[in-house]
């Protein structure tokens, strides 16, 4: 039995779309799952923004370094105070007001600079 050309290569094209109906019933959504992960993941590393340069994180360590006020000295900060004063509890950096009793400041507190 002789076969045309065109239809060795029909016969081929369906051999082959056979085999890959085949495999994507057996792997299929598998393979569907990793590519979709990895899609994600190269989205995300594509969107994020890029690392900051040595010049850039050189500019950053200066700025954590540097005082606020620009060039006088940095001011450390001082140890929390509770001072009650009239049935109030008042939390200071500064001295108790006049007139009030400093307390125990309890040493899970935690100060947020202004």
């Amino acid at each position: 039995m002789y076969l045309r050309p065109a239809q060795r290569l029909l016969m081929g094209l369906a051999l082959v779309a056979a085999a890959a109906a085949a495999v994507y019933a057996w792997r299929g959504p598998a393979v569907i799952g990793e590519a979709e992960q990895a899609a994600t993941a190269l989205w995300r590393k594509a969107s994020a923004p890029p690392p900051p340069s040595a010049e850039e994180q050189q500019r950053s360590q200066a700025r954590r370094a540097a005082p606020e006020g620009g060039t006088g000295p940095a001011r450390a900060a001082a140890a929390p105070r509770k001072c009650q004063l009239g049935g109030q509890t008042i939390y200071t950096d500064a001295p108790c007001p006049a007139g009030s009793q400093e307390q125990i400041v309890p040493e899970n507190l935690s100060v947020i600079p202004r």
